[in-house]
């Protein structure tokens, strides 16, 4: 046997000794170097869907209505940049793109069988992710609220201070072009905004920035997650809120703390998980909500909420994803799958990317608005599937 001939060649010669004894050091050496094959992850990429699947997929499970209104909006914000390029994974769209296809799918939902003309018409390429996406959901709340500070009312929402300042950080950092940070001057010197905590412990006490004040804590930083809110004076009147700006802080999820310290297990939580929880511990909620540093100043609006594209947000059609990854504005059509593998779909429709978040990073995450009250906050804090998303541009 060849092993049995190198034992004897090694037992009987001193060079094939010393020879070895090289070969074995340099392969020991070498092995320093080796390592574990690496596991090459695929990119995210986008795969073309022929016409015939293309009119399998198509199932549009919500109103037309609502398709018409969330495309005029998205119509609106793309036709302001005409000449703008973007990058979608590996492939570039214009602003006309966009626009085509918007077009296209408003006046295929206006005729019947509508489904198949926007095949005929459009192309969808699925986007291939390393992992499934995940689709989550938020909401607009509707809050008790009061103009004054009193007992009950104790817990203000501010509109953005006066002496926040937004900083263009390209004149500090040209490759920081297209970011903003935040922050106050102090003595001269630009310094960060205040915290969470500190805002909590009064910082912006006595400045009249109140826009109202909220009777519940978990629910005044929970709307800070949610961005927008109508607010129920006791005089009948409604006042609608939404985002205007960030103490630019970053954000941290109570979720993701609670994991960590063994509170809470991941496969439990949720939105009312979480509420639960601190409602359960007060002696806990300042505590935990300090850990997010990020604080959210709201302004009032004649219709929402507004997404980040400047437009009203459309309850089922209009989606969070990372601008980054996904032009705003465009279309899309989602399909979400049930959590526990069921071959029914909960939801499978057109959507258009109208707002983004700063929990919402990457190819891998979408958050669909679910609408305002009690019902769309049961669908949102329930909603953690997996699903699929196709980009929609002209053929």
């Amino acid at each position: 046997m060849p092993g049995r001939k190198k034992r004897r060649a090694v037992e009987h010669s001193p060079f094939s000794i010393r020879h070895s004894a090289f070969v074995v050091v340099v392969l020991l050496a070498s092995c320093a170097y080796l390592q574990p094959p690496v596991r090459v992850v695929p990119q995210p990429h986008l795969v073309a869907l022929t016409a015939e699947e293309c009119r399998t997929l198509l199932r549009d499970d919500a109103p037309v209505d609502s398709l018409l209104a969330a495309v005029a909006r998205s119509h609106e914000y793309v036709g302001k940049f005409p000449l703008r390029r973007m990058h979608m994974f590996d492939r570039d769209v214009s602003a006309a793109d966009l626009q085509s296809a918007l077009d296209a799918v408003a006046d295929a939902a206006r005729g019947t069988d509508w489904p198949r003309r926007v095949c005929d018409q459009l192309r969808l390429y699925h986007v291939e992710l390393p992992d499934r996406l995940l689709v989550t959901g938020y909401y607009q709340p509707e809050l008790a609220a009061s103009r004054t500070r009193t007992e009950r009312f104790r817990y203000p929402l501010y509109r953005t201070p006066d002496d926040l300042v937004d900083v263009d950080l390209r004149q500090f950092c040209p490759a920081c072009a297209g970011q903003v940070g935040k922050g106050r001057v102090q003595d001269g010197n630009l310094g960060p905004y205040y915290t969470r905590s500190e805002i909590d412990a009064g910082a912006l006490a006595g400045r009249g920035d109140e826009l109202a004040w909220l009777d519940d804590p978990v629910e005044a930083f929970f709307l800070h997650i949610q961005g927008s809110a109508v607010l129920r004076f006791d005089d009948g009147v409604h006042m609608q809120v939404s985002y205007s700006s960030s103490n630019g802080r970053p954000y941290t999820s109570i979720g993701h703390v609670l994991i960590e310290r063994g509170a809470i297990s991941r496969d439990d939580v949720s939105l009312q998980a979480l509420k639960d929880y601190l409602h359960a511990h007060p002696d806990e909620q300042a505590a935990l909500t300090a850990a997010d540093e990020r604080y959210i100043f709201f302004r009032a609006v004649v219709a929402g909420p507004i997404g980040s594209l400047g437009v009203p947000l459309t309850a089922g059609r209009s989606i969070a994803a990372d601008p980054g990854v996904y032009p705003p504005g465009s279309l899309v059509f989602l399909r979400v799958a049930a959590r526990d593998g069921g071959a029914q779909h909960v939801m499978s429709r057109f959507a258009l990317i109208q707002d983004s978040g700063v929990a919402i990073t990457g190819p891998g995450h979408v958050d669909v608005f679910c609408g305002t009250g009690s019902t769309a906050e049961a669908i949102a804090g329930d909603l953690r599937n997996p699903g699929e998303l196709y980009v929609v541009v002209p053929q």
